[in-house]
């Protein structure tokens, strides 16, 4: 019994990713006008250290279209390395053009090797 037990514990842990989350990637906010300023902020929750550049993250729509960078938007294309525990925040202007409806932002992290992943923010919604 113990076993089984165990087994749908672990059968349940990996339906929800597995429980190896990375970063907590996350905006200030739930509603935002289009034009708006946005949050962003990511914490490394990982036992490693991460590359990252949060100003090329992407405003993407829930079918996974990007918008591609805000306009005008200077980035420096290295990752900067975010230590274990550590946090990092910067600030997106939405688009003044950004239509109504439900957005994330996604970026990617650098793991330890330099293979990418994708994250993305939890979703939040644009009206105006």
């Amino acid at each position: 019994m113990l076993r089984r037990c165990w087994l749908v514990v672990a059968l349940l842990g990996s339906a929800c990713g597995g429980g190896l989350e990375r970063v907590a990637f996350d905006t200030d906010l739930l509603r935002y006008q289009p034009g708006g300023r946005v949050g962003l902020s990511l914490v490394n929750t990982s036992n490693t250290a991460l590359g990252i550049n949060l100003c090329l993250s992407q405003l993407i729509t829930d079918d996974r279209k990007t918008t591609g960078p805000a306009d005008g938007e200077a980035c420096v294309l290295e990752p900067q390395s975010l230590a274990a525990g550590e946090r990092l925040d910067v600030r997106k202007v939405l688009p003044a053009a950004t239509p109504s409806g439900t957005w994330r932002y996604e970026t990617t992290i650098r793991l330890p090797g330099g293979l990418g992943e994708k994250v993305f923010t939890p979703p939040f919604s644009v009206a105006n």
